[in-house]
């Protein structure tokens, strides 16, 4: 099968059932899931609750096309501007974070007039035509800078681990930031559509935004006629810590897209943005699927669940156990170079020196194996693949946390050694 080439394992999984925060292979064997089908089932494998609302709204109803309205999808229209930063009031379903960021980049295109899109190197995000021009976790760091045929350019973003300018914060004034609107003046380009941009790289390394470089986005595309469309399909829906982590920067979006964690691994996806935005596009336009009374049902529920449990809070507090135990880590792994993330969006980048920070590829994959092995389930990101991600579900309980913690600790005891 093509989906499983190029992945985690040599030899692939083949898991049966899953129950909260573990996976079960057809063998019976069980794991301690850490990424959560790539940060999707934020409220637990299968969750009970979530499930029953489901299986009612299935009995209910199940499907009509978007051209009429349901209970579920307007109910979830409104949730969704309540619990999305101020502003954003106008939705767009659709079935995939792909489809999402295809659709605010043409959203973006149609209200200012203008064509170029400029996403981030190192970034992903999706499958579709245009969202895989806008994808560059693997592409070279030397590619000119300006639009490609679909109208892309990819301009650099803020790798303080490895920083592209060979400075360090704060003494950097965000050259990074700067040095995309350097490239747009030498390439001509006065005006843009947008600047995409995810807050916290997920395939990209786990690459968090510092402070005020979302804030210099912002100010570069409103100064060339353009929007900020903030891609949080990962980082939406608790995982940092809040609902969205857009609201811990200073900043107003002007399209939100997200997607994966929106209904605990049935299929949703949404863009979000400001009223006069979302007027842009007058040509019919509607997703088959996208916020069917089915899909709609699941998402409503995985958001009450979310905020009757207050699982940002228990990302927050998992999170920070989850750092502590890996700073301890650190302490006696050489391995380790570099933690980062916030909440339970965490990246631990492996390198063979911490001097020179030379990734150590081999080895990540061998300490996921061994996780593996030891039946714990991490990823692993980063241009060079040699971040370990860590991506549970928001509901790990601080025992599980330390579970995890100590099968890390023995996976790179064997993979490194210690001091």
């Amino acid at each position: 099968m093509a989906q499983i080439r190029h992945q985690l394992y040599d030899q692939p999984l083949t898991f049966d059932r899953g129950s909260m925060e573990y996976l079960y292979d057809v063998d019976g064997n069980e794991y301690l899931d850490c990424f959560c089908g790539i940060m999707v089932t934020s409220c637990g494998h299968c969750n009970p609750v979530i499930n029953e609302r489901i299986k009612a709204q299935l009995d209910r109803l199940q499907h009509v096309s978007t051209f009429y309205l349901t209970e579920p999808m307007l109910e979830l229209a409104e949730r969704l501007a309540e619990i999305t930063p101020d502003g954003l009031s106008r939705s767009f379903f659709v079935n995939s974070g792909s489809e999402a960021v295809d659709g605010a980049a043409l959203l973006a295109r149609a209200h200012t007039g203008n064509e170029v899109v400029v996403a981030l190197r190192h970034g992903y995000h999706g499958r579709t035509l245009l969202t895989e021009a806008a994808t560059n976790v693997f592409g070279s760091d030397d590619l000119p800078f300006g639009p490609d045929p679909l109208g892309i350019a990819i301009g650099e973003n803020a790798r303080c681990f490895r920083c592209p300018f060979g400075l360090e914060r704060p003494s950097c004034d965000l050259a990074c930031a700067e040095s995309i609107s350097t490239a747009l003046d030498e390439a001509g380009i006065d005006r843009i559509a947008a600047i995409l941009a995810e807050p916290i790289q997920g395939v990209g390394g786990v690459v968090v935004a510092p402070p005020g470089y979302l804030e210099a986005l912002q100010r570069i595309a409103h100064d060339r006629g353009g929007l900020l469309i903030i891609d949080e399909v990962q980082s939406g829906f608790g995982r940092t810590g809040s609902m969205f982590v857009t609201s811990q920067y200073e900043i107003e979006p002007d399209i939100l897209v997200m997607g994966k964690a929106m209904a605990n691994g049935i299929p949703a996806a949404a863009y979000i943005a400001r009223d006069e935005i979302g007027e842009a596009i007058e040509r019919p336009t509607f997703s088959t699927y996208g916020g069917n009374p089915l899909v709609s049902a699941a998402a409503l529920a995985t958001i009450d669940y979310m905020v009757d449990n207050d699982l940002p809070a228990r990302a927050r507090h998992a999170g920070a156990r989850f750092v502590a135990g890996l700073e301890e880590l650190a302490s006696r792994h050489d391995l380790l170079g570099d933690i980062r993330g916030r909440g339970l969006f965490i990246g631990v980048e492996l390198v063979l020196d911490r001097d020179t920070r030379a990734p150590a590829s081999d080895q990540t994959l061998a300490v996921i194996d061994e996780c593996r092995d030891n039946k714990l389930i991490v990823g692993k990101s980063g241009p060079y693949g040699s971040v370990v991600r860590i991506g549970p579900p928001l509901t790990i309980s601080d025992d599980q946390v330390d579970t995890a913690l100590s099968i890390l600790d023995g996976a790179l005891t064997t993979i490194g050694g210690q001091r």
